[in-house]
């Protein structure tokens, strides 16, 4: 039997947890730590935090932010967001992060999963992919979904896991902070999509 496992995914921008529609239109909903710590003692397994601007505003993630996270939560937690060498991985590992996401600098250069994955295991590397459906296909994008690539979603996340990811986060860019009952979700979507 599979086990089903709850595992919210906090954007945070500045410290601070954002929400926002299509990776557009962020408000800020919280402190990072404080709604780990909710989410923590409600019975979350896991979290995952993302920079959604480190790769964008071309920084490393939220070191300090990080130390705070795992002091502040009892339950494993991802850190992703603007790490691009092997350095910025070991420093968020060093400081209480229990797994590694990358996703642009890993498109930019694929060898970083292998390099993550041979110092630490797959276990420790996430891949995150924030894609969109363009002409009925799947298509990757980059810096927080701002620049569109030539990579399709299903042969990345199978080159991925290849290269030692031992998770795939994906995000639809095209149904990201949206319901059920918004117009995003209410059109006709292709058979692909």
């Amino acid at each position: 039997m599979v086990t089903k496992r709850i595992i919210p995914c906090l954007d945070v921008k500045g410290g601070l947890v954002v929400k926002g529609i299509n990776f557009e239109g962020l408000r800020e909903v919280g402190d990072a730590v404080g709604m780990g710590v909710r989410y923590s003692e409600e019975g979350a397994d896991e979290l995952v935090y993302l920079d959604i601007s480190a790769s964008k505003e071309e920084r490393s993630t939220f070191t300090e932010l990080v130390e705070r996270i795992a002091l502040g939560i009892n339950i494993p937690f991802t850190v992703g967001g603007g790490i691009s060498s092997l350095e910025d991985a070991a420093r968020l590992l060093d400081r209480g992060a229990d797994k590694i996401s990358v996703n642009s600098a890993a498109i930019a250069r694929p060898q970083l999963i292998s390099d993550i994955a041979d110092r630490y295991g797959s276990q420790f590397v996430v891949c995150a992919i924030d894609a969109k459906c363009i002409d009925g296909v799947w298509r990757v994008t980059t810096h927080g979904g701002s620049r569109l690539t030539e990579r399709e979603l299903f042969s990345w996340a199978r080159e991925a896991q290849e290269r030692g990811a031992g998770e795939i986060l994906f995000t639809s860019m095209d149904h990201d902070g949206t319901r059920p009952d918004t117009p995003a979700n209410n059109t006709r979507r292709s058979r692909r999509c």
